[in-house]
């Protein structure tokens, strides 16, 4: 009992070292991605720390295991490394007990990210798509445009230059909008020249205004002028007003992507339709995050043997390099599954096969098969 709690501490001590240094690392990493996102003006610069705290459950679900793997991996490679593993077998303590004393810890491990993976995470998903979108109500449109810069849309067609924004965020000061307008028939049943004309719109002030019946935001400048014509011709439209609306679309983040849409799906629903391969690859992905940390611990105590003076962290580069080839290898087979390469049913199963396999070979030609009987 006492050697299972030693063991215990110095691997959870380990873990949460290791989880707790790389998550900050991407934390930081994402922290850049979402300021530019701002800064571009795809999402309001309000909603920034929630969004980052939706990030910490999806990075446990890829760092915990992790974090197993290598604490595990630094704890028994200095049992052998100072010859602490000899004395716990001559005091009776053999291989076998060693490997099932982390056996509950291991299984923690792998039901909390099964809990973060197949319930927390796409709840989650889905909650982020709903605070980037409210972030986007009457007023917020303007928290996405930042002074003194020009701001493309998604589709690349528009942009929109603000000199300065009031403190609240309801005002701006000479605006400028520069929109490529699509050739077709206007209103009277003309047809306009192939060539896509542009509009630009000039205006002293400029104020926030949000259609609930359209639900659809509009830009109101206020004193300015119009101006629309094709580039390289002469003939132009010059329109002085007082007020005019200029529809904004959203450009806020949400899910563009088929993957993105997916992580947001309950795991109900990916079982039920489980004969998309889209759906089906999303499903497998989530319940091998899951079995991951049972086979990597498998295959620490074959890795972690060194014999003594020969260093903890001889073993550390082929350990670090299985478990990147096991990694990339359920990418790769996600992918396969998407695009329908692989069937659903043989999927990302043969990764965690393979594996397994490994596992198993590692512990017969390190410890031997009488060690095996005895686990």
């Amino acid at each position: 009992m006492i050697i299972k709690r030693y063991l215990n501490k110095e691997i959870i001590s380990t873990l949460l070292a290791v989880t707790l240094v790389l998550m900050l690392v991407f934390l930081s990493q994402q922290t850049v991605r979402y300021l530019g996102y701002a800064a571009s003006g795809k999402i309001a610069s309000n909603i920034l720390l929630p969004l980052l705290g939706f990030e910490i459950p999806y990075l446990l679900v890829l760092l915990l295991p992790l974090g197993l793997y290598l604490g595990m991996f630094l704890v028994y490679s200095r049992l052998y490394a100072d010859s602490e593993i000899v004395v716990l077998n001559a005091s009776g303590c053999g291989y076998g007990r060693l490997m099932s004393a982390t056996v509950p810890l291991t299984l923690l491990v792998a039901i909390v990210v099964m809990a973060l993976a197949l319930w927390v995470n796409p709840w989650l998903a889905s909650q982020k798509d709903k605070l980037i979108a409210k972030g986007m109500t009457e007023e917020n449109i303007l928290k996405t445009l930042m002074p003194g810069r020009f701001h493309v849309s998604a589709d690349g067609r528009r942009v929109i230059y603000v000199e300065s924004v009031s403190q609240h965020r309801k005002q701006v000061d000479n605006l400028f909008i520069a929109e490529e307008k699509k050739p077709g028939k206007d209103a009277l049943g003309k047809t306009q020249p192939e060539q896509p004309s542009q509009v630009i719109i000039s205006a002293v002030q400029g104020s926030p205004l949000y259609d609930k019946t359209l639900k659809q935001h509009f830009v109101v400048a206020a004193n300015g002028y119009r101006y629309e014509g094709v580039p390289g011709q002469n003939e132009y439209k010059i329109i002085q007003f007082k007020k005019y609306a200029v529809h904004i679309p959203d450009t806020a983040l949400g899910g563009s992507s088929d993957r993105e849409l997916q992580e947001g799906v309950p795991s109900a629903r990916l079982w039920s339709q489980y004969s998309k391969p889209t759906y089906a690859a999303e499903l497998q992905w989530r319940i091998s995050l899951a079995l991951s940390p049972v086979l990597l611990a498998l295959l620490i105590f074959p890795l972690s043997q060194v014999k003594p003076r020969q260093g903890r962290y001889l073993m550390a580069i082929p350990a670090i390099l299985i478990y990147t080839i096991y990694i990339n290898l359920l990418f790769v087979a996600r992918h396969w599954v998407e695009l329908g390469t692989i069937p659903a049913y043989f999927g990302m199963w043969w990764v965690h096969a393979i594996f397994l396999l490994v596992a198993i070979y590692l512990l017969k030609s390190r410890l031997g098969w009488r060690y095996a009987r005895n686990f």
